[in-house]
């Protein structure tokens, strides 16, 4: 099974920076890759990679088993289809209501209203929204907005989600009910994503739980067996361009490096 995502040997600078120096890595199908560093590190780059919408200035970049590297913009349109994006900050339009941010792509291809209103109802209950179809993004909390964010990127069931610091500014309980959206799609939907954050905390969270299907059929958060050494996740920590850890979260906080001892302190 090709990876859902994949990097050989990606170099990029701006200028005389080096943003990414040599970077490999894979993100399994249905699976999470927690990706860390300090600010600077090249983490928002990556999933800019991704998207295509910068170029490597060397290596190669793969999609579900897909080279985009060298894709034309138009090529790269359905590429996209497969990919969702969790912003920092939801990133609503915030002159138009939640059925209209949530349904916009689908307005934008001229689905007739009451599809659209099908399709975003079925991506609010995902993320427990539902009420709020048509409040204005003034009416919604910091949580509330990141939760219409991830419905709108759940539109037209991309196979891959990209999560940009999606936990930032938000209180203790709502980043852990926007993690356990996030593992929902792991390990419900079997979706593969790259969840970027600074928060140690949601990606102990993040490795360290799985969601469930009862014998009553409803959905439970439980601990993995194996800690942080799960086969649901993996850890990727960047340091001035390079990846300097691989592997567990138990291993990284096992880790004798002192950057990462300073990281996760």
């Amino acid at each position: 099974m090709n990876p859902a995502i994949e990097f050989k040997d990606v170099y990029l600078s701006f200028g005389e920076q080096k943003i990414l120096d040599g970077v490999s890595f894979r993100v399994k199908q249905g699976k999470t890759l927690i990706l860390m560093g300090g600010s600077g590190t090249g983490k928002s780059t990556t999933l800019k990679l991704v998207l295509g919408l910068l170029k490597p200035d060397g290596g190669r970049i793969f999609v579900d088993g897909q080279d985009i590297t060298d894709l034309s913009e138009r090529e790269l349109i359905e590429v996209r289809q497969k990919i969702g994006m969790v912003f920092q900050e939801g990133a609503l339009f915030d002159s138009l209501n939640v059925f209209e941010n949530v349904g916009f792509k689908l307005f934008e291809k001229g689905v007739k209203e009451k599809d659209v209103e099908r399709v975003v109802r079925q991506m609010l209950r995902f993320v427990d929204l539902e009420e709020a179809i048509y409040k204005m993004p003034s009416e919604l909390s910091g949580g509330m907005r990141r939760r219409v964010g991830i419905a709108r990127a759940l539109v037209g069931h991309p196979k891959i989600i990209l999560f940009d610091e999606p936990t930032a500014g938000l209180d203790p309980p709502t980043s852990c009910t926007i993690v356990e959206l996030a593992m929902k799609l792991r390990d419900i939907e079997g979706v593969s994503s790259i969840f970027v954050t600074h928060q140690l905390r949601d990606a102990r969270k993040l490795a360290s739980e799985k969601i469930i299907v009862d014998e009553a059929g409803k959905l439970q958060v439980v601990k993995n067996e194996q800690g942080m050494n799960g086969d649901s996740t993996e850890f990727v920590m960047l340091k001035e361009g390079k990846i300097i850890f691989e592997g567990s979260g138990n291993e990284l906080w096992a880790s004798q490096d002192p950057y990462i001892r300073e990281f996760i302190s």
